[in-house]
């Protein structure tokens, strides 16, 4: 039988300064998180392995690299390939899981992983009240039309304040464009997730 499918999905976009970010909202988690989470971190071919090892130590939940056709389960933390998008794709016989794409397959090709890609998969897979989208620190404005994608849609977005920022630039394009309805530190961001995932 297939396993229960996630109702609710946790997204979480990052460039320079963010592995650290990501290494504090992890630890924090509560132990068997019920929904799963999906990170892309700008990372080149090759360090998206070590530091989903490095998330592991920081959580009971599992981490893991993303695969094509992952299956997606509660609590598991997925960390984004890097060379390839992460998106999501559903089926009758495997449910939701990973879909992942190819530098030209995705909708940018000046990130990969790109934000963007991951959010505007995850807006046509689930409804918007079932994602909670978190854009942190980084350069650029990847994730942006994905966050606007989410929020028209009744979606939680959720970006990183300045003042803990190492670099201001994707969290600020989100919010100059509206898509944001909260901006918070990590330690709040951590109260949101926990709120999420008892709502």
């Amino acid at each position: 039988m297939r396993p229960p499918q996630p109702s609710k999905i946790v997204l979480i976009g990052a460039s320079t300064g963010g592995p650290g970010v990501i290494e504090k909202l992890i630890g924090a988690l509560m132990p068997d998180y019920p929904y799963p989470i999906c990170i892309v971190q700008h990372f080149p071919v090759g360090l998206s392995t070590s530091f989903a090892s490095r998330l592991q130590v920081c959580t009971q939940n599992r981490v893991v690299e993303s695969e094509d056709r992952l299956a997606l389960s509660g609590g598991l933390i997925v960390v984004a390939r890097g060379g390839v998008h992460l998106t999501f794709r559903s089926s009758a016989e495997e449910g939701l899981s990973i879909r992942q794409l190819s530098a030209h397959e995705g909708n940018r090709s000046d990130f990969v992983p790109s934000v963007d890609d991951m959010f505007l998969s995850a807006s046509q897979m689930w409804p918007g009240g079932s994602i909670l989208a978190i854009l942190l620190t980084g350069i650029g404005d990847d994730g942006v039309e994905g966050m606007i994608r989410i929020a028209s849609s009744g979606g939680t977005t959720v970006c990183q304040n300045e003042e803990s920022s190492p670099v201001f630039g994707m969290p600020a394009r989100a919010i100059e464009k509206g898509a944001a309805s909260r901006v918070l530190t990590p330690e709040q961001i951590i109260r949101v997730m926990d709120d999420f995932a008892r709502s």
